[in-house]
């Protein structure tokens, strides 16, 4: 079964029963990707999709597959990498105005979307 672990509210609200509501940044999310590869969960989106970098956006959405039993290696190191990634990235804590935010609310919600018809 596939599970979107997401800290974008325009994702929750079009994928409610599927998925994880978190808030938190993007190094959160990936964090909580982290924590369900470790028990068990399969990317089945890669979490430095699209063309946005993970410190440029405020808004990220990973799909995971919970139905796979036992640890997936190359989610491991897949989601460890992004998780590198962003820690060597320079912060860019900028305080967008509502339309920017609502523009990387739909780009993420976009990238779902393409991954949802997987």
């Amino acid at each position: 079964m596939n599970t979107i672990l997401t800290n974008n509210p325009a994702v929750a609200g079009k994928y409610p029963d599927i998925t994880r509501f978190i808030e938190t940044d993007v190094a959160g999310v990936y964090k909580a990707v982290r924590d369900a590869v470790h028990t068990g969960a399969q990317l089945v989106s890669h979490p430095l999709s699209g063309s946005i970098k993970p410190n440029e956006s405020p808004y990220k959405s990973v799909i995971i597959n919970t139905g796979h039993v036992g640890l997936d290696y190359k989610s491991l190191q897949i989601i460890e990498d992004a998780i590198s990634l962003l820690s060597r990235l320079p912060d860019r804590g900028r305080n967008h105005v509502e339309s920017v935010l609502d523009d990387f609310r739909i780009i993420d919600l976009d990238l779902v979307d393409s991954g949802m018809q997987i």
